[in-house]
């Protein structure tokens, strides 16, 4: 059975009106001679307000040489594929696209004109950045990852060797096993912090819930803390209100301020301050860590929270570690129904952490 000739056109233009994607069509002169409703969506100019303009008119100033380019190819009769360039709405505002343009034949075989295909992949560029930067900061990551575990174990291989052969006297064995057990520690703390976000990442981080004095646990890491404020030669200021109770997982709520304190000490100099006060703020128990160190850019604070970031001017690697300490912090806190947040008026400037938790009201029961 033979198809009429009218009836390919009306299938063919039911086609161009339905699709999702912008079909556009223009003279040599790039005069626009079609507009399908997709391109009215995309670009906002009406088929009645397109048709018979300049397709210069959705084209940015800056890429007007792309047009006369396109012509040229078309004129010889080549096919511009997936070219992915921008242009603009009726607005003003950009939208990315990918056109794949495509010479219009006369009957004898002449080029006439041309036809565009094209589709919205802004979001599709969007998240292909986001892909690339996440494999940018993994290797980063990994990277540093290497660095901060082989740093340890040379030092550990490289002292058990010498006490394996008899090179020291008993007491350069004890200072090479006290360096030995010191470095242990640093390793064993990396791969819990490994292991705490894999457990984060999986969603297999369990909390278990119990009531605590919030103001008994601020005192025990303010002691802890103590001989490496006393050794970097820095000012420890305390207020501490008494009798906060919560409900949380000690362990988890004791890494927290860990990951705190330990951070505002190792990003503060010699002679700097470090701040720790414990409040109330009724409904909430609030901690505020906060130091005279080196601060945070106004750039680089959105993104200290995130995982395997490092800081772009790499002061971050200075200092070592994986810079996994603060995601893991906003997790816990974020599985305790609490906030985190940092600010910091710049480098130089000193940082303040602020953690944000329920307090448990006396006489109140909760579900946990």
């Amino acid at each position: 059975m033979s198809v009429r000739p009218e009836d390919s056109a009306a299938r063919l233009a039911a086609i161009v009106a339905s699709s999702d994607d912008a079909i556009v069509s223009k003279d040599l002169n790039g005069v626009i001679m079609s507009w399908n409703a997709a391109a009215e969506r995309m670009f906002g100019w009406t088929a009645a307000e397109a048709i018979g303009r300049s397709i210069t008119m959705i084209i940015p100033a800056d890429r007007l040489d792309e047009e006369e380019f396109v012509l040229s190819r078309i004129r010889l009769g080549f096919v511009v594929d997936h070219f992915e360039t921008i242009r603009q709405r009726k607005d003003g505002s950009p939208v990315q696209i990918s056109v794949t343009i495509s010479p219009i034949h006369a009957p004898d075989g002449t080029v006439v004109g041309a036809s565009k295909i094209a589709r919205d992949i802004t979001e599709q560029k969007r998240l292909r950045e986001e892909a690339e930067e996440a494999n940018r900061l993994k290797d980063e990551f990994l990277a540093t990852l290497s660095h901060e575990l082989r740093t340890p174990l040379n030092t550990i291989v490289g002292y058990a060797a010498m006490v394996r052969k008899g090179m020291m006297d008993q007491a350069q064995r004890d200072k090479a096993i006290e360096v030995i057990h010191r470095n242990a520690l640093t390793l064993t703390d990396l791969v819990g912090e490994l292991l705490d976000t894999s457990r984060m990442v999986t969603g297999k981080v369990r909390l278990e819930i119990q009531d605590m004095d919030l103001s008994m646990l601020a005192w025990e890491a303010v002691e802890n803390i103590r001989p490496s404020i006393a050794a970097k030669g820095l000012r420890l200021e305390t207020a501490i209100e008494p009798d906060l109770c919560i409900l949380a997982d000690r362990d988890r709520l004791r890494q927290i301020m860990w990951n705190l304190l330990t951070n505002a000490i190792k990003f503060t100099p010699a002679g700097g301050l470090i701040e720790i006060r414990v409040r109330a703020e009724t409904p909430y128990a609030q901690i505020i860590v906060r130091d005279s160190g080196i601060g945070v850019s106004a750039d680089a604070l959105p993104h200290i929270f995130k995982r395997f970031w490092q800081a772009e001017s790499g002061r971050m690697r200075e200092y070592g570690g994986l810079g996994l300490g603060l995601a893991l912090s906003r997790y816990l806190t974020e599985l305790h129904g609490g906030t985190i947040q940092a600010t910091s008026a710049g480098e130089g400037q000193g940082s303040e952490f602020r953690v944000t938790l329920p307090l448990r009201m006396k006489g109140v029961a909760r579900a946990v």
